[in-house]
């Protein structure tokens, strides 16, 4: 499992709105993120102006600099940008590496720099461009002695003469400066290695022992000092000091540098997280809508946790409520923050105060309870011994076609006589809605007739179950069926198919190749999606947050829809469903296997899945001997409604059974309004934390005609007092 941090914690490992590292591991005052950006956009041009802005010599400073800012490059990414490559694709492609000829007045006051060594060249250039007049003296007869024999004298005195071209800097050689107080000057700066007294104030000196790279650092660190001190008459206040890089010795030389091609180098700019968690925004539905960084989304938590006497509507609740808790997150993210895991432990956490509203997962809740009681729970063993394995389809499974159930466990007899079922609900939808007890509870009883069983390898269709067993009950063996089963039999609907991968698979990657497989196998051409394996994301089912925010679910399952034209093929009933509800062919894998579906089934409503599993257990009731007692069928009247409204029902989770209970209620005491426009009959009544209104039509052939339904969690009071149930 993922590990849940604290609010404080979040903040100090989110790096939104910090400096990118490779810029905190540059020497120079570099942009990397505003360079990576206008490479990007195949700005190259300006990307090496931005370059040159910041390092002084350019091409110098490609063959020095030993990168620091790759070992700094964090993020999402296998390999670390190339930014040596970038600077030098900058430098291939920029319409010219002409320095700049600024049109500025000239500066008054008069600088000396004694030593053209990089510090000296570095401090000399930055001052002379801002059109200052500098004196360079140099006891040698040519510059830069210190880069003899790392460099040719030709690769780098072109490049660093060529930074001076449009100032009026003079360079002096062959004349050794004895005493800087003694040359007339406003401020003078001894280069790093040069031997004088530098007692005057307007004198500066750079350190020495530094590195190459850090004699230009600090060259354009001087001249900002010393225009300070040319403008004020001050010293600036010293600033930190440089970092300890150690000396480099050797250029890189050319041959380290592999040349891109113009869109090579977009692409590898394209790479960039940029690492202010942009990453985890652009990937999330949930951060996107609510423009929330991890940052910000902790605070507004740690408010909804706070309960304070003026606060009506509390921060945070909404994208608490409406997590899916996919977990793509704490994947990508370069600190490996898990936004869900934080919201899931919120969630509990507002459960356990009273705080979170039960109205947001009482139809969950209450239909987990239908899955565990007698309509629908089942416990078969073939023989008393123990099982090889146990088969546990989930609660959804058999909701959305019993035959995924049914065919699915007699494939598995043939395949071992010893394998027993277990229907029922993984928990799951306790531990969404913060209720840890419950979910327990739920655990506690799958346990038991594991147990019971003789303890046999727990075999799943589902992987939101299987992975709620590896994560909470992680004694107990687990695989998928899919894994089990050595090759695809079935029929084969569609020649190409795009795999979705559902969330709860992410972190097994045998699960995913075997569906893979078993597909191929079946005869499909399988394709891929930009987001599968370890980059699965949520169809929108997981967290149950469509009570809360029905848009954030609703874009979710739009964009999975939207990653591909082909059909899908997936092996998640809750997958297969939501994308067929908004008109997406797509096929469970069991569908592939049993030769089911054509990938264009309706999906079932609400109430359909109720009926189905009631269904179901009837079924295997027969099929095999149970010993159970058959179940009452139920009693209820009989409603009749256009397809367009049983759809709409369902997205909005109402139960025919719930209306049914409205309708008889309201009958038997008289409470309700009659619409003498169309004779249609309204009531309300409150089951539960809802209330529920529909508008029908008189008894017709014994059964009521339904026109409309919605719920609310508003309480309606009258004459009457409260109508609940």
């Amino acid at each position: 499992m993922a590990e849940i941090l604290a609010t404080n914690e979040i903040e100090e490992r989110c790096v939104h709105g910090q400096d990118a590292p490779c810029s905190c591991a540059c020497p120079f005052p570099f942009h990397v993120r505003e360079f990576l950006a206008k490479v990007k956009k195949g700005s190259f041009h300006a990307a090496f102006n931005l370059y040159r802005e910041a390092v002084g010599f350019p091409e110098l400073v490609m063959k020095l600099c030993p990168a620091p800012c790759k070992g700094a490059c964090r993020g999402a990414l296998e390999l670390p940008i190339d930014m040596p490559g970038l600077e030098r694709a900058a430098l291939s492609y920029a319409r010219s590496t002409e320095p700049v000829n600024y049109n500025l007045p000239k500066k008054q006051g008069r600088v000396a720099v004694v030593g053209a060594g990089l510090s000296g060249l570095s401090c000399a250039r930055r001052l002379a461009v801002l059109h200052y007049d500098v004196t360079v003296y140099e006891r040698q007869r040519e510059i830069c002695g210190a880069l003899e024999g790392i460099l040719p004298r030709e690769v780098f005195e072109p490049d660093i003469m060529k930074q001076f071209r449009y100032t009026d800097c003079q360079f002096i050689t062959g004349r050794e400066i004895e005493q800087a107080e003694a040359l007339d000057f406003d401020a003078v700066y001894l280069s790093s290695g040069v031997a004088l007294s530098d007692s005057g104030e307007q004198i500066f000196r750079s350190p020495s022992g530094l590195s190459l790279i850090d004699e230009l650092v600090d060259g354009a660190r001087a001249a900002d000092e010393i225009e300070w001190f040319l403008k004020t008459g001050k010293r600036k206040p010293e600033g930190g000091q440089l970092n300890e890089r150690g000396d480099l010795r050797r250029g890189r030389g050319e041959q380290d540098f592999v040349p891109y091609a113009k869109g090579e180098a977009r692409r590898e700019a394209d790479r960039c997280t940029l690492c202010d968690c942009s990453v985890c925004m652009k990937e999330c539905v949930l951060l996107r809508q609510y423009g929330q960084t991890p940052k910000d989304l902790s605070k507004d938590v740690g408010l909804a946790l706070n309960v304070f006497p003026e606060t009506q509507g509390r921060a945070g609740m909404r994208e608490i409520g409406a997590c899916n808790f996919c977990g793509l997150c704490g994947k990508i993210c370069p600190s490996q923050i898990d936004i869900g895991a934080f919201l899931l432990r919120s969630r509990t956490e507002l459960c356990q105060k009273g705080l979170l509203p039960k109205a947001h997962h009482e139809f969950w809740m209450r239909d987990m309870d239908f899955s565990d009681g007698e309509q629908a729970a089942l416990f078969y063993q073939p023989s008393p011994g123990a099982c090889k394995y146990l088969f546990f389809p989930g609660c959804q499974s058999g909701g959305s076609d019993p035959r995924y159930v049914t065919m699915t466990y007699e494939k598995l007899l043939v395949m071992e006589p010893e394998t027993g079922l277990l229907l029922r609900c993984c928990g799951v939808p306790g531990l969404w809605a913060g209720e840890t007890e419950i979910f327990k509870e739920a655990l506690e009883k799958i346990r038991e007739a594991w147990e019971q069983a003789g303890r046999p390898v727990l075999l799943t269709i589902c992987p939101s179950c299987h992975r709620t067993f590896r994560d909470y009950l992680p004694d107990i063996p687990v695989k998928t069926v899919y894994e089990l089963w050595q090759a695809g039999t079935g029929c084969c609907p569609v020649e190409e198919a795009a795999v979705f991968d559902p969330c709860a698979s992410r972190n097994y990657p045998e699960m995913q190749a075997a569906v893979r497989r078993l597909a191929a196998d079946s005869g499909v051409k399988v394709k891929e999606l930009k987001y599968a394996g370890e980059l699965a994301q949520c169809c929108s089912f997981g967290g149950h947050g469509y009570k809360v925010n029905p848009l954030v679910v609703k874009t979710q399952t739009r964009e999975q829809a939207g990653l591909s034209p082909l059909p899908y093929i997936t092996y998640c009933t809750n997958c297969r469903d939501i994308f067929a509800s908004g008109g997406k062919a797509c096929l469970h894998i069991l569908d592939l296997i049993h030769g089911i579906d054509d990938g264009f089934r309706a999906p079932p409503t609400v109430t359909m899945r109720r009926d189905n599993r009631r269904a179901l257990k009837q079924t295997l009731m027969r099929t095999y001997p149970t010993g159970l007692q058959p179940v009452k069928e139920r009693e209820m009247l009989k409603l009749y409604m256009q397809p367009e409204v049983a759809k709409k029902m369902s997205d909005d989770l109402i139960l025919e059974e719930d209306l049914a209970q409205v309708i008889e209620t309201c009958e038997q005491k008289g409470h309700y309004l009659i619409d003498t426009e169309t004779g249609h009959r309204v009531c309300h009544l409150a089951i539960g934390y809802t209330t529920y209104w529909v508008e029908y039509g008189p008894a017709e052939a014994g059964a009521r005609t339904i026109h409309n339904a919605y719920s609310h969690r508003m309480t309606i009071k009258s004459e009457y007092g409260e109508l609940r149930d």
